[in-house]
């Protein structure tokens, strides 16, 4: 191995000579000797050293630290210090310039060789560690997901160029940011991300977030928590650009859904219809249909129709706050206007500002606050708890009840004021047993979300899986019939669904037709759709003869 090529930066020439000697009889080939900072940094960018022997206290304008800054600024050469001081200030000023080594003066030989050798090591394991993570880098940045490695105090280490680019950021702009400043999204999906930051679980699903960039692009995005397997204390955000997909999907599902909600049957593209008709001004909408039909999804697709999609769209869930703390919550709070307020907090309404604000079961909230909230309808501002001056907030409300409002209101419990405030535009989500034909549908769609999701094998439905799930009246809707068919995939073999699978409450119905008329043409619509128009398999499947099929088609005009 050629002799490694040092530099000497030595303002008393003895003490340069003495060491040139050593040097010369260790095997090292000195090529120079300067006497200040400023030669040793153009030497330096001369000669290109494999090593530096720089004295920490020189002449001149620039000491040996300074130098030595500006070395490593633009050369990753190993520099051992030399100096007669070893105390603790001097010690701190050279580690701070990631100096590989510190001999004290007077030199011992076989001292100054062992530093030197291990200053010569060090440095080259530094250099594989460089290039290993610059080979590391150039593989994340070549992935099409997003990757983001996020320290013990939830700021950012790096972020890949994919990352950057969903983020709209420059990876050495995100480096140090707290992860919840670059990733911005909506409050319950960082509530989510920052509950599974605590505790990460690798068979957790993706959230799915929407991000919009500074010049117009939207991504929709599904954000993985998993833990470094390096760093217990660290953790990795992985984000995977799901936009294509879901844009396929909607082309593909056109007429079928309209953006997260699916139905083909009358009631749901009446629906439709409404909020298409409802989202483009800025009126408020009240929402009704029974839990578990989709108020929030119909929500969220009133507010990607409209102007404001590119605004927040902030979701509160009014049954779940504490009838004490509902103002607080949604108008916001001075700190110290009441006992537990140690800060200064925004609202609901302020986090929604430009963008919709989702009131879900409004029915629920208590009636000193229905008062203030019709006040912040009226003035289109709040004024947080403790303060007296009023923000200004633009936020387009969209408010859902699974309640009768005018019941409530003959109750004493609701402000007939504020429901008239409320329902100026309306929208009314169907009931399952009321479009029981887009129920083969919605089986479809869950099947193929819950298995890209868990895992699950199974692939369809058999016949009579499916009698039991037509004959049951789905009090619980659409939301039940996921959850129904969740749990059933969990129970399931092989690739298809069946009687046995299925939670007990369904496998317990009986395959009697329900009294309602309206139901029992749905049960016809929905078996038709599931045999493509078969009405011989629709009559197996209802459990009815072709004739008494027959019958029912006419006379409920069911083409």
């Amino acid at each position: 191995m050629d002799a490694p090529r040092t530099l000497i930066v030595e303002d008393e020439f003895a003490v340069a000579m003495e060491l040139e000697d050593h040097l010369d009889a260790l095997g090292y080939r000195v090529v120079d000797h300067v006497m200040t900072g400023r030669d040793a940094v153009e030497r330096a960018a001369d000669t290109v050293p494999d090593l530096i022997l720089m004295d920490v206290h020189l002449d001149g304008p620039m000491d040996g630290v300074e130098a030595a800054r500006h070395i490593r600024a633009a050369h990753p050469v190993p520099i051992v210090f030399v100096t007669a001081y070893s105390d603790d200030e001097t010690l701190q000023r050279v580690a701070d310039t990631a100096a590989v080594g510190y001999v004290v003066k007077p030199f011992d030989e076989r001292e100054l060789y062992a530093t030197l050798e291990v200053a010569l090591q060090t440095h080259a394991l530094q250099q594989d560690v460089a290039r290993a993570n610059d080979a590391l880098r150039e593989l994340l940045d070549g992935l099409r997901d997003g990757v983001a490695l996020v320290d013990a105090d939830g700021d950012l280490l790096f972020v890949n160029d994919p990352a950057a680019r969903l983020l709209d950021t420059a990876p050495e702009q995100a480096a140090g940011r707290p992860w919840w400043q670059v990733l911005t999204v909506h409050a319950d999906a960082q509530a989510t991300l920052r509950e599974w930051m605590e505790a990460p679980r690798s068979d957790r699903a993706p959230v799915r977030v929407s991000l919009r960039t500074d010049d117009g692009a939207s991504y929709r995005v599904d954000v993985e928590v998993r833990p470094d397997p390096r760093d217990e204390a660290r953790r990795i955000l992985v984000l995977h650009d799901v936009t294509e997909v879901h844009a396929l999907r909607r082309l593909l599902d056109d007429q079928d859904r309209f953006h997260d909600l699916v139905g083909q049957s009358a009631p749901m593209q009446d629906a439709f219809q409404q909020i298409q008709s409802v989202a483009g001004v800025k009126t408020t909408v009240l929402i009704q249909g029974e839990t578990g039909t989709g108020k929030e999804l119909a929500a969220r697709a009133i507010h990607d129709e409209s102007p404001r999609a590119d605004g927040p769209f902030v979701p509160v869930n009014c049954a779940a706050l504490h009838p004490d703390l509902a103002g607080s919550r949604l108008f916001g709070h001075r700190k110290g206007a009441f006992t537990g307020a140690t800060d200064d907090r925004e609202g609901f309404f302020e986090a929604a500002d430009g963008g919709t604000l989702f009131l879900d079961e409004i029915g629920d909230v208590p009636l000193d606050t229905q008062r203030q909230l019709l006040r912040v309808f009226e003035e289109e501002a709040v004024t947080r708890l403790g303060e007296t001056e009023s923000r200004p907030v633009d936020v387009r409300i969209v408010a859902a009840t699974h309640r009768n409002l005018d019941e409530e209101v003959e109750a004493d419990r609701f402000r007939q004021d504020l429901l008239y405030r409320i329902r100026i535009a309306r929208v009314t989500l169907p009931p399952l047993r009321n479009r029981q034909s887009d129920l083969p549908l919605l089986v479809r769609t869950f099947l193929r979300e819950i298995r890209a999701r868990t895992g699950a094998e199974v692939t369809q439905v058999s016949d009579a899986a499916l009698r039991h799930l037509l004959d049951y009246d789905w009090p619980g809707n659409v939301r039940e019939l996921r959850n129904a068919l969740e749990a059933a995939l969990i129970r399931a073999s092989g690739t298809v669904l069946r009687v046995d699978d299925l939670p007990p409450e369904l496998r317990e119905t009986s395959s009697d037709p329900p009294r309602s008329s309206d139901n029992t043409a749905e049960r016809i619509r929905a078996a038709l759709a599931q045999t493509n128009g078969n009405r011989t398999d629709a009559a197996d499947l209802l459990g009815i003869s072709r004739a008494t099929l027959y019958r029912r088609l006419d006379e409920y005009d069911i083409e």
